[in-house]
């Protein structure tokens, strides 16, 4: 069960990093116009980042070890807070 949970998370993980690196407009909104340059590349590292993820997402679930597992899980948790936490602060203030 673990294992699918984990090849469902690594596709998610793909899907998103394609949304950040291909189409960026959708989040380009919530930016300034001043900054979109940075934003985009902002929005482009993170999605290679979420590539890295899903692709060791990927091989964590073929290797099925537990230990591995949850240490990919905490690293998950901690790269999507990290990423929460910068965008928050880069968007528009009202």
């Amino acid at each position: 069960m673990i294992r699918i949970l984990l090849f469902v998370l690594a596709l998610i993980l793909l899907i998103c990093s394609y949304y950040l690196i291909k189409k960026p407009q959708g989040l380009l909104v919530l930016f300034n116009e001043k900054m979109q340059a940075e934003s985009r590349s902002f929005l482009r590292q993170f999605g290679y980042i979420y590539a890295l993820l899903g692709v060791m997402g990927l091989v964590i679930g073929v290797l099925n070890q537990r230990s591995y597992s949850m240490m990919y899980l905490i690293l998950l948790l901690l790269v999507a807070a990290i990423f929460a936490l910068l965008m928050g602060a880069k968007t528009k203030k009202g």
